[in-house]
């Protein structure tokens, strides 16, 4: 069978993508590159054209996540807020983060399940990866203290730790155990608790 002839960046997107699913499939440890090359229907010498092995796709993986999310966040960071629109504008950004999980099932598998319990670099990478993203929220955070929409006496940097595990949870604890989650309901709740919390009013 003769193979498609594809550009480099298109030829190196799909090792990735196959990558992807290899990994979410079978695990990081158990996984093979004949698993991968198998998978996206190449030559082993085409593989060591663009990754020297498992560890580097899996990287190359790891960063392609990152980047995913680099780009929501400046996507988000144009959008301006203000106490007339917050509850529409929370809205959306939550379905769009939760719908990227929801959307990139194998991916969210990987990053969440395994990034951070394979080996010390890929620990180091995955913390890396979390301190930017959760540099990036903060500043979204103080931008949202700023429009009057979150109180100022609340710390930024606490409220990041808090949403980190809220998304964690989310996402291992719904998203990816569930075959059609229910985002909109995922979403309701979600904003119903940031607004107005746990506490009855005539208990606060």
């Amino acid at each position: 069978m003769t193979r498609q002839v594809l550009d480099k960046e298109t030829r190196r997107q799909q090792l990735l993508e196959a990558a992807i699913k290899v990994f979410a499939r079978h695990g990081y440890r158990t996984a093979s590159i004949d698993d991968i090359i198998k998978e996206a229907d190449v030559a082993r010498g085409t593989f060591y054209l663009y990754f020297e092995g498992k560890k580097e796709v899996f990287l190359a993986v790891i960063d392609y996540y990152f980047d995913k999310l680099q780009a929501l966040f400046q996507e988000f960071s144009k959008m301006e807020s203000t106490p007339k629109n917050f509850r529409q504008h929370i809205r959306k950004t939550l379905l769009t983060w939760l719908g990227f999980f929801s959307q990139n099932r194998e991916l969210a598998k990987i990053m969440f399940r395994e990034a951070n319990s394979i080996d010390e670099s890929f620990e180091r990478r995955w913390l890396e990866l979390g301190d930017a993203v959760r540099a990036e929220l903060s500043e979204s955070m103080k931008a949202l203290q700023k429009a009057g929409c979150f109180r100022k006496n609340i710390s930024p940097e606490a409220v990041c730790l808090f949403i980190s595990g809220m998304f964690h949870e989310a996402v291992c604890g719904y998203i990816l155990r569930t075959e059609k989650p229910d985002l909109n309901w995922l979403v309701d709740q979600w904003i119903q608790f940031e607004l107005y919390g746990l506490v009855a009013p005539e208990c606060a």
